[in-house]
């Protein structure tokens, strides 16, 4: 499974239960649409934290990087450490 998959997997079954996936576009505003709100946030980071071992508490984070799946999943990709090459 691609990271943007798991990423709207994730949201799905904490934040959006009552969406598929096709339904949960890559580039939905997820703070704009109440989907996500701040307290969601901070879930959000710790499960990256936790499922990626994102250094969440060593980087910079910006608002844009967690505002949909897409750029979610990016902000995993560019962040995560759990490849081969980390």
């Amino acid at each position: 499974m691609n990271t943007i998959s798991e990423v709207k997997k994730y949201i799905i079954e904490k934040f959006a239960t009552d969406v598929t996936e096709e339904e949960l576009l890559d580039d939905i505003d997820l703070l704009g649409t109440g989907i996500v709100t701040s307290i969601s946030t901070v879930q959000l980071l710790g499960w990256t934290g936790r499922a990626y071992r994102v250094p969440i508490n060593s980087i910079q984070i910006d608002p844009e990087d967690l505002r949909t799946p897409a750029s979610i999943a990016k902000f995993i990709d560019d962040n995560r450490k759990d490849t081969l090459d980390s």
